[in-house]
């Protein structure tokens, strides 16, 4: 191995060194024979690199010590924008420093850093994506969120409520489950007036319903049926809870007809004039002030069968 070489640092004198001068030979000392050489030199040597640099310092000591020259005072400006907020009034204006857009060059490094990140960024979407697809097919096949059990409230019928549960909602993923579908197949139960069906998570259904109540029956040559007050016809006698406290309207009219619906015709979930109806439990609700009985439901038999006096006061 080499070393390395160190150049020598400059010595600094702090003086300045003079050569003495030869002193004369005298003549007396001097063979006659011999020949003299004469050798002449400068009288001053050239000051060496620390004579240098001593001149100097002494030169900056003594500028320093002497006193500051009187300087006239600088003409004044208007101060810029930026010290007052306002133009200022004359002068030149500062030019713009002009600005170079250069490319700023990127190491192989980072370039490598920068095709990993890039790399990482797209398997990570593959993995979200192959996530994602797993989750929604474990959502629809899993027993987990297969409707396990219906359950129906707003009614005790429990002829009402074994319809509700057998309409095949059982069984069926819950995610898969259509509401609005669902509810309008509830509703178009002549019984049901409204129904609401919400979801109990993992695996339950709830179903609201609102019953029709019956407000009269209306007696056809096929059979008597329940009638709420907006005239839809409800169920059969035997089917409706309390018929018996209910008035009868037999309906015999000429040639069979009666609210532009045929007798043979009537049948459970039919809408009836609803003016008929308002007019029948108008006739009801006037009998016993008129007859002067004052518990016209006590003359009806059970089973909503009237005497023959009062099937024809009810017939239209």
């Amino acid at each position: 191995m080499t070393e390395q070489k160190t150049q020598p640092r400059e010595q600094i004198a702090t003086h300045i060194y003079r050569r003495p001068e030869a002193r004369e030979l005298s003549a007396t000392s001097v063979d006659a024979n011999t020949h003299q050489r004469v050798v002449t030199r400068h009288r001053e040597v050239q000051p060496t690199a620390g004579e240098s640099y001593v001149q100097r310092r002494n030169r900056l000591y003594s500028a320093r010590t002497k006193a500051p020259a009187h300087h006239a005072p600088a003409p004044r400006r208007a101060r810029t924008l930026a010290q007052t907020g306002a133009p200022a009034v004359g002068g030149l204006k500062r030019p713009l420093p002009r600005y170079h857009q250069t490319p700023v060059p990127v190491r192989s490094g980072r370039r490598h850093t920068h095709r990993l990140g890039f790399l990482w960024r797209i398997f990570g979407i593959f993995a979200v994506v192959v996530m994602v697809i797993l989750g929604a097919n474990f959502a629809l096949t899993s027993s987990a969120f297969r409707v396990a059990q219906v359950s129906v409230v707003g009614t005790h019928n429990d002829l009402l409520v074994s319809s509700i549960q057998h309409m095949g909602m059982q069984g069926q993923n819950i995610f898969l489950i259509d509401v609005v579908a669902l509810t309008q197949r509830i509703e178009m139960l002549p019984i049901v007036a409204s129904a609401n069906l919400e979801k109990q998570w993992p695996n339950q259904l709830q179903v609201s319903v609102t019953e029709r109540t019956p407000v009269l029956l209306w007696q056809t040559p096929r059979g008597t049926y329940s009638v709420d007050r907006h005239g839809v016809v409800i169920a059969p006698t035997s089917k409706t809870s309390g018929a018996g406290a209910l008035m009868t309207v037999v309906d015999v009219p000429p040639q069979g007809k009666i609210s532009g619906v045929r007798g043979t015709e009537i049948h459970p979930g039919v809408q009836l004039n609803a003016a008929d109806i308002a007019f029948a439990m108008a006739v009801f609700a006037g009998v016993p002030k008129v007859a002067g009985v004052t518990d016209l439901s006590s003359k009806v038999k059970q089973g909503g069968q009237h005497t023959s006096a009062e099937q024809m006061m009810l017939t239209r």
